[in-house]
């Protein structure tokens, strides 16, 4: 992984190549709090950036009854649904 000079505090930039053949150290950097750019042919394509935290989900989430809560017998359409899931 080299460093990108241009931009003060840039991210490590990992070449797919590497991604593929050295995933074990790419893994243990992100794991480490390291963001990365993947590049293709020396240009940037996607940022791997590690979690902060995982957000927490209720048991009682609506999420986990859509069966329940969907048409023909639920109180909600899929288009509803779909909004409520996916946003407008």
């Amino acid at each position: 992984m080299k460093k990108d000079s241009k931009k003060p505090g840039a991210s490590d930039r990992i070449s797919t190549h590497q991604m593929r053949f050295e995933f074990e150290r790419v893994l243990r950097a992100v794991k480490a709090g390291r963001s990365l750019t993947l590049t293709y042919r020396n240009k940037p394509l996607a940022r791997i950036v590690p979690l902060n935290e995982e957000l927490p989900v209720a048991e009682d989430d609506p999420i986990f009854r859509l069966d329940e809560l969907a048409e023909p017998m639920g109180p909600l359409t899929n288009p509803e649904i779909d909004r409520l899931v996916y946003g407008e």
